[in-house]
């Protein structure tokens, strides 16, 4: 649940702002941090911002800003781990080749979370609980692919489901916005949706603010059902 929303219902929302930071890839600047208390303001649960992407001065003047969670994403090559952690974020996430029991190790000794992006099998939900992860990520952006939608589907409620029984909380990210997030978030086993391409296109004839505050709507309706 939301540190700043205790007693909302539904998946938490996290709010992807690499989206809008990549708009000015070579100097991201200041506004990243207002775009990240809009969007506090506007229901947001969670912030996720890639770090090695963001000035390590201006992804600490984001987390002091937040009374909400932070989630870094660590890319392969991007930023070293030790920046990330002095950030002090709620939830570190990397890729399940880039983890080893050292690493999540470190992130627990630092009261950080780990999770995994993993591909949508069972096994790898398996391969992620052996490795540490107290979370798993997974990747919804085939759900809109003609013809393979509904084994999809059946594939991120089996993941969630294996997931849940190991102890391991669900985020579902990528491919998510207004005609499937509800959907996504009905399902019991799913404690995070994470959106960010489909907020800034929104944005751009609704404004930052209005599109946030749309899909918190669309996820907390979807909770309550």
């Amino acid at each position: 649940m939301s540190y700043l929303n205790p007693h909302s219902t539904g998946s938490d929302f996290c709010v992807d702002l690499m989206p809008l930071a990549r708009l000015r890839a070579d100097r991201p600047g200041p506004d990243l941090v207002q775009a990240a208390t809009v969007a506090q303001a506007a229901g947001a649960d969670v912030i996720s911002l890639v770090a090695g992407e963001i000035a390590p001065a201006l992804l600490t003047a984001i987390a002091s800003a937040l009374m909400i969670r932070l989630h870094l994403h660590l890319a392969a090559g991007g930023a070293s781990l030790t920046e990330a952690i002095s950030v002090q974020p709620h939830r570190i996430c990397l890729a399940i080749d880039d983890v080893s029991v050292a690493i999540a190790q470190q992130l627990h000794a630092h009261g950080i979370e780990l999770a995994l992006a993993i591909d949508t099998s069972v096994e790898q939900v398996q391969a992620a609980h052996a490795a540490g992860a107290c979370a798993i990520e997974l990747d919804a952006s085939k759900l809109g692919a003609a013809g393979i939608a509904d084994a999809e589907f059946a594939r991120l409620v089996a993941c969630a489901a294996a997931a849940t029984r190991l102890g391991m909380q669900v985020q579902i990210a990528h491919g998510i916005d207004l005609t499937n997030a509800g959907r996504l978030a009905a399902l019991e086993d799913v404690v995070q949706i994470q959106v960010g391409q489909a907020l800034l296109i929104r944005a751009i004839i609704v404004g930052w603010q209005t599109a946030v505050g749309e899909m918190k709507a669309v996820l907390t309706q979807a909770g309550r059902q």
